[in-house]
């Protein structure tokens, strides 16, 4: 092999090697990510289940914090147990809002999307809690009343 094709072939596989360095990079901090989301969804849940298990419900928090009517933003498991953790309260989940509204699991009848208009609510619960800050800046756009994380109601129980 003469020594240009040497030069091309290290060239070649030292831009391999980086690229590839780069992607694996990539992959192994959204596997960390992830990785760091499960473990707050698994520790949220089971205090959630250790609330539950002393006969108590976060209905208490929004009864002690004066809100009757909320909305819940996003439409999956979280926002179907806190659905289901409410049905016998004097709590009422008014309406949804997803961004994808339809491709929502949610058990609430009415879903919003946030070009929609908003009906009035007493408090916004954000469900996926691990983005709060960036819904939490949407949403005050379009509303003025309170927006709170279904984490804080969660550890605040």
């Amino acid at each position: 092999m003469n020594g240009k094709k040497v030069i091309a072939v290290t060239l070649i596989s030292s831009i391999l090697g980086i690229l590839w360095k780069r992607y694996y990079e990539t992959q192994l901090q959204a596997l960390k990510s992830e990785n760091e989301k499960l473990s707050d969804n698994y520790q949220l849940l089971n205090h959630w289940l250790e609330i539950r298990n002393e006969g108590r419900s976060v209905a208490e928090y929004f009864e002690h914090m004066g809100y009757r009517h909320i909305a819940v933003y996003g439409m999956a498991e979280l926002a179907n147990r806190l659905s289901e953790e409410l049905e016998n309260s004097d709590i009422q989940i008014v309406y949804g809002i997803d961004k994808d509204v339809c491709c929502t699991i949610a058990r609430i009848e009415d879903v919003y999307s946030l070009q929609e208009e908003l009906p009035r609510a007493d408090v916004i619960v954000v469900t996926p809690y691990y983005a709060f800050e960036t819904i939490c800046r949407n949403l005050k756009q379009k509303t003025d009343c309170p927006i709170i994380s279904i984490e804080d109601v969660i550890w605040s129980v």
